[in-house]
């Protein structure tokens, strides 16, 4: 008796352990709250960027293709 009495415990505790460890890395919690990004602020690296006066970009632009033809 007390060796089945052992053997249970000992199987509740191995699932306990497993069940903390699904919980502490696999289980994702839905509370976001605690990381705010502020995704505006993030900038990608392709595609268009509005400047304020874009002249000078449009001179050196103008050069470059007369020069390449």
């Amino acid at each position: 008796m007390k060796k089945r009495l052992l053997t249970v415990l000992n199987f509740l505790a191995f699932n306990l352990l497993f069940f903390a460890l699904y919980l502490n890395f696999i289980h994702r919690d839905n509370n976001n709250s605690a990381i705010a990004v502020n995704h505006s602020k993030i900038v990608a690296g392709k595609g268009t960027v509005i400047v304020a006066n874009p002249s000078p970009y449009l001179k050196n632009d103008k050069q470059l293709s007369s020069i390449a033809h």
